[in-house]
């Protein structure tokens, strides 16, 4: 949206290595500064109570927080947090074709209730396959994973966020729920989730 302000915040090292105190600091201050919508593209096997304590206090704040689901596909389960918490908006990736890559993970087994996110699912897909993004010194890169297909739905939401409600992030998330088509495997799996948000 070419309205949107956009905050970066590096919360890793240039390794990749992560810790969890700098990534709930980093979601804290972007939602006391006024996010509307918050990217998370990292993930970890574990839950931090740090990360999900930031991830409630953007929800206080009418924050909506969306969250790669991570690369540890194609098993049961394999979603990774924060993705994983059902107040977190998780996205797992879509190859050119539409369908899920095998490195894409997976939520939890689809004996849950559909359509009803809970702790542990996939909610949405995502384009994450061969996706220019913007590498060092100004350079254009070319990456795979859940972490490329996360900004996509936050971009979208960030364009029909539902500022005139009196939730606008429970809003929004209700709103790309509605917006969201259907993929292979068919209904409320455990790979897509419910699908891809669209606009078309």
């Amino acid at each position: 949206d070419p309205e949107a302000n956009i905050f970066a915040y590096k919360v890793c090292r240039n390794n990749g290595t992560c810790y969890s105190d700098d990534v709930a600091v980093a979601i804290r201050m972007a939602a006391d500064r006024g996010a509307q919508v918050i990217n998370v593209s990292l993930g970890s096997d574990i839950v931090s109570p740090l990360i999900q304590e930031a991830v409630n206090h953007a929800g206080s704040k009418n924050a909506l927080v969306i969250a790669a689901a991570g690369n540890d596909g194609p098993y049961a389960g394999s979603i990774d947090y924060p993705a994983a918490l059902s107040s977190v908006g998780s996205v797992g990736a879509l190859d050119e074709d539409g369908l899920i890559p095998e490195w894409s993970s997976r939520g939890i087994e689809v004996s849950k209730e559909a359509y009803v996110r809970q702790e542990g699912d996939i909610e949405f897909a995502a384009p994450g396959v061969n996706i220019e993004s913007t590498g060092k010194d100004g350079d254009y890169v070319i990456f795979s994973g859940t972490s490329m297909a996360a900004p996509h739905l936050a971009g979208l939401a960030a364009k029909v966020w539902q500022a005139d409600t009196e939730n606008p992030a429970q809003s929004t998330r209700d709103l790309l729920t509605r917006l969201t088509k259907d993929t292979l495997p068919l209904g409320d799996d455990n790979a897509s989730g419910w699908g891809i948000p669209t606009l078309q």
